[in-house]
């Protein structure tokens, strides 16, 4: 059973500001307690064991947990009560990791913040903290065997793909973001995600399509377009091997959802 975090505090902060401390004195961890780092800094640990703060890791310390961190350096924090299956994915989390998505992170975490600080939607303010820890258990809960030296590449990669999905970019382009050779990060790539780089590409740019075809004032031929297919030819021979009907088909089938009970 899914129960909602609750005790919620969050911020942003900027350890520099605590003026000659060196070192954050030692505490015990009461909540759940999810840190973004913002920038590389020293040493932070929990229980006695010692993570090195890199920008775009993430933290997950649990209750009960001693903390303490060599200072300065920035982060956006989460702080909250959690139980039931929330509570247990949380617990058997692991740590420390980094980020794939630094970028939708704080995002997120901007809007959780203010929200918090408005205490007056809480409706609103949960949903999105239930998309946040979506995002940071996406990562949290890839397989350990995965967590290799190649981690921080296919992450950096997928942000690339995420970003540049609608230009004509290909396995080359890709691989030089990444600074590796095409066919050893093709391998790499296939072996950390169980996809190659091309379909992850057309994954993307298939699920941009479909948030483009629910807008019928959007031409199909500008649709593909937009989402990197060049011509509608190509875009609907790849939209219905992937989804099993045409672009014109989703669409209409999208809008008729609407009429069924």
């Amino acid at each position: 059973m899914l129960t909602l975090p609750f005790n919620i505090t969050c911020g942003y902060c900027d350890c520099s500001e605590f003026g000659d401390l060196k070192v954050s004195p030692k505490r015990k961890a009461v909540k759940f307690e999810i840190e973004f780092y913002l920038e590389d800094g020293s040493s932070t640990f929990s229980d006695g064991k010692e993570y090195i703060v890199k920008k775009h890791y993430i933290q997950i310390a649990k209750p009960n947990q001693i903390r303490y961190s060599i200072l300065p350096f920035k982060t956006m924090y989460l702080k909250f009560s959690a139980c039931d299956e929330l509570a247990e994915r949380l617990l058997n989390a692991p740590e420390y990791f980094i980020s794939s998505h630094p970028e939708r992170i704080t995002e997120k975490l901007h809007e959780i913040i203010l929200l918090n600080e408005s205490e007056n939607n809480e409706l609103l303010l949960q949903s999105r903290i239930l998309s946040f820890l979506n995002l940071v258990l996406y990562d949290a809960e890839i397989p350990r065997h995965q967590r290799g030296q190649n981690y921080e590449t296919i992450a950096k990669a997928k942000r690339f793909i995420e970003t540049n999905y609608s230009e004509a970019v290909n396995l080359k382009d890709i691989a030089a973001a990444v600074n590796l050779s095409p066919i050893y990060f093709h391998n790499v790539f296939k072996y950390a995600c169980g996809i190659s780089p091309h379909d992850y590409l057309i994954g993307c740019r298939i699920a941009e399509a479909k948030k483009q075809l629910w807008d019928s004032n959007i031409p199909l031929d500008v649709v593909a377009e937009n989402c990197g297919f060049g011509c509608q030819q190509y875009f609907n021979k790849i939209f219905k091997k992937q989804t099993g009907i045409t672009p014109g088909k989703y669409r209409k089938e999208f809008q008729q959802n609407y009429l069924e009970d």
